[in-house]
């Protein structure tokens, strides 16, 4: 996956208007179809908890399969694009002490990808506006610089693939 720049103005508000929409068509789709049921299905005084439940679940399931099959859509482009760059950075996530030892001993694939992910969480850390701890991101990123720089490595971001966790 290839990073890219997202102009922040209008992801945020892609972002937030879909935020805000899912959560409306959520609510609409819980609140009728529990209400559905249990005008089908309830039976005396008792409680309605899992007619209720179960009204949640579908709104939950439409919301989802919505979003999933609306992902592709032109206006989702960028929101999309960042939902799976944080996937891609969750999978890094767990891999990290394997990636982190390999990297002290200058295993370029290990420093490929973690040059990746600093670029990359810097890029999602600054559209969703979450710089607390951006400086040690910095950090990080620059002594990683300095040991490539150390090593006479040069390393390209566009040659991260996937398949390269697959080491670790």
């Amino acid at each position: 996956m290839q990073l890219r720049v997202i102009e922040k103005h209008r992801y945020r508000q892609r972002l937030n208007r879909i935020t805000v929409s899912s959560i409306i068509a959520l609510l609409l789709i819980s609140l009728g179809s529990s209400t559905l049921l249990i005008a089908l299905f309830a039976t005396g005084t008792g409680s309605n908890f899992w007619l209720n439940f179960s009204g949640v679940v579908i709104g939950c399931l439409v919301v989802g399969f919505s979003l999933k099959r609306l992902k592709t859509h032109p206006y989702f482009h960028d929101v999309a694009y960042i939902w799976d760059l944080k996937h891609e950075l969750n999978l890094i996530q767990r891999k990290q002490r394997a990636i982190d030892a390999a990297a002290e001993q200058n295993d370029v694939i290990a420093l490929l990808i973690l040059a990746y992910s600093y670029e990359a969480s810097k890029l999602v850390w600054q559209l969703d506006d979450n710089t607390l701890m951006m400086s040690e991101l910095n950090l990080a990123a620059n002594k990683l610089q300095d040991k490539l720089n150390a090593a006479g490595l040069n390393i390209n971001l566009a040659d991260y693939r996937r398949e390269l966790l697959a080491r670790f």
